[in-house]
């Protein structure tokens, strides 16, 4: 039988980075120029049309300088940057992104949330295969939603993740919905496991992490562990887009100082009555959340902070809070009329009743390590199971074990209804929810997106050892997402 505990690793805390303040009167953009997001570079869009963008990016090796004062890390990087470059789009945009893969083994990209045609998942299962070294491929769909999304590999994910094969995908909303902020700003937060000489540490050595997943000895936020200073003016407001793309740390995510509201997730933005005041979220791996983020009334100062288990002189397990930016008042700039969010999109919520399909998740100790199953299932193998398109499923998702699982579906988004059959006040769309140890929750979804789809556990070392099945989305003719 598998144990729990808690896993407890000492932290590298990174020293402070000055970040040049965003301007209240930035320079107009040219008319076919996506929204400026902060915090990330983004990659040039090689097509001049409105309504279209397209990149280029390779996977490869380069030095990546992730921890302050500390050689550089060899990294494998999309584009020779970690995180790799922001890409972005706007809703109903098309879409081409030729990929290349310039490292020694195969890799592919899989873009997490969004619901792209299942041969663009970036998947290898039956006729979808891994792009090999020195092949180009080229991606296509359209974006067909607006939000946070991210890109990462699907082939051995824990150690090409965990090494830097990660990035944002911002997909703008129509000008009309968009949120009326000083700053739109991106938050990639990660931690990374390095050895004593600030290597990247050898993967597989011990059960825990692959019982627990692999927890890292520095934090990263944007690919550093520097914490950047931020500058607010008086009644400045900013849309914070958080990722977590860690392989296993669920990061706890609190902001002493500021006053911050939570106005989406992984489905993007939500409906006002939706939207509450947030002083800690609990952010599984996989999962985006969507701020609107102010000074608290009578501050100077603040931070975005990850709360982390550490142990202190006497060897007790205690909470220390880590920052990940730092936010300051500038009395001296222009005060800010800014409103935030204040569009009000639908939702459309799902009804709940009897389960459709039950998805047991659990796993043994087996000879050489462990091994983990969906429905007694190791991937790659996996169960049998095929629904209608557009059907609305009921899906009971079952843990049997001690430890939480990320649990996640590709191709679709889906809403959580009930948790240990309690119901749950949770209306957002997601892909990506937390289901605690022994815990059983139902979620709601319709299939609408046809293909052979992945559903699994998104800590990496947990799927890497079985946790991950596929669901057949049968097409129907006339149907439309």
């Amino acid at each position: 039988m598998l144990c729990r505990c808690v896993p407890v690793v000492a932290l590298v805390v990174g020293a402070g980075a000055c970040l040049q303040p965003p301007s209240i009167e930035a320079p107009p953009l040219p008319d076919d120029a996506l929204p400026r997001v902060e915090g990330l570079a983004p990659i040039e869009d090689e097509d001049p049309a409105i309504d279209a963008v397209a990149y280029t990016l390779s996977a490869r090796a380069a030095d990546a300088e992730l921890v302050t004062n500390a050689a550089p890390v060899q990294a494998w990087t999309f584009n020779a940057t970690v995180p790799g470059p922001l890409l972005q789009a706007r809703v109903g945009d098309d879409v081409t992104i030729v990929f290349t893969n310039e490292l020694a083994e195969p890799t592919t990209i899989h873009w997490h949330g969004m619901r792209v045609p299942n041969e663009m998942d970036g998947v290898v299962e039956g006729e979808m295969r891994a792009v090999a070294p020195g092949e180009t491929f080229t991606y296509h769909f359209i974006a067909p939603d607006a939000g946070t999304f991210w890109f990462h590999p699907h082939v051995r994910t824990n150690v090409q993740i965990e090494r830097g094969l990660y990035g944002m995908f911002v997909v703008h909303e129509r000008e009309a919905d968009a949120p009326d902020v000083d700053a739109d700003r991106a938050f990639v937060v990660d931690d990374i496991s390095l050895d004593d000489d600030g290597d990247i540490a050898p993967f597989g050595v011990n059960m825990m992490e692959d019982m627990h997943g692999r927890f890292g000895n520095a934090l990263l936020t944007n690919g550093s562990d520097a914490v950047a200073t931020l500058s607010f003016a008086p009644g400045q407001v900013e849309r914070w887009r958080i990722v977590n793309t860690a392989n296993a740390r669920t990061m706890i995510l609190r902001f002493p100082g500021l006053s911050v509201r939570q106005i989406g997730a992984d489905g993007g933005l939500w409906p006002q009555i939706a939207c509450s005041p947030k002083e800690e979220i609990e952010l599984p791996v996989g999962a985006r959340a969507e701020l609107e983020v102010r000074l608290a009334e009578g501050s100077t100062s603040a931070s975005l902070s990850s709360v982390v288990l550490a142990l202190d002189d006497n060897d007790d397990v205690v909470e220390i809070e880590v920052p990940l930016a730092e936010v300051e008042l500038d009395a001296t700039l222009e005060t800010s009329s800014r409103a935030g969010h204040t569009a009000n999109p639908t939702l459309a919520l799902l009804d709940d009743g009897p389960a459709t399909h039950t998805l047991t998740l659990s796993g043994a100790n087996v000879p050489g390590g462990i091994e983990f199953t969906v429905n007694d299932f190791a991937w790659p193998e996996h169960e049998d199971w095929t629904v209608p398109q557009g059907e609305l499923q009921i899906i009971e998702v079952v843990n049997r074990l001690g430890m939480e699982h990320p649990f996640h579906l590709h191709g679709q988004f889906f809403q959580v209804v009930s948790r240990t059959g309690e119901a749950v006040d949770d209306t957002g769309w997601r892909d990506t929810t937390l289901l605690r140890g022994q815990q059983r929750m139902r979620i709601a979804t319709r299939f609408d997106n046809p293909g052979m789809w992945m559903i699994h556990c998104h800590i990496l070392e947990h799927e890497e050892n079985g946790m991950m099945s596929m669901v057949m989305v049968e097409p129907s003719s006339g149907h439309d997402m």
